[in-house]
C-alpha cells in the first residue's frame, strides 16, 4: 500500500459540500487507482486509475495519477 499524498491548499478547490481547502489523494481499491478525499467531510472525487506510460518509472506514474485525482477533484468541486 502506498503511503496518503497530502495536497496543498491552494491546489484544490474547496469541498462543494463543507468549503475545506484540506484534502489527501489516498490508494482507491487497489494499488492502480488513486482517489482525492476531504480531510473535513471525507467527500471523495471519482477515482482516477495509475497507469505506467512508455519509459515511465512506477513513482513517476503514482505522480501522475496524484496530480490527475487532484484536477478531478478541482472539475467537480
Amino acid at each position: 500500500m502506498t503511503e496518503p499524498f497530502p495536497v496543498a491548499e491552494a491546489e484544490a478547490k474547496p469541498c462543494p459540500f463543507c468549503g475545506d481547502r484540506r484534502m489527501t489523494v489516498y490508494q482507491g481499491d487497489t494499488y492502480r487507482w488513486r482517489v482525492a478525499v476531504c480531510n473535513s467531510c471525507g467527500a471523495q472525487a471519482p477515482d482516477v486509475r495509475c497507469t505506467i506510460g512508455e519509459g515511465q518509472t512506477r513513482e513517476q506514474a503514482l505522480a501522475d495519477a496524484n496530480k490527475r485525482a487532484i484536477d478531478v477533484w478541482n472539475e467537480r468541486a
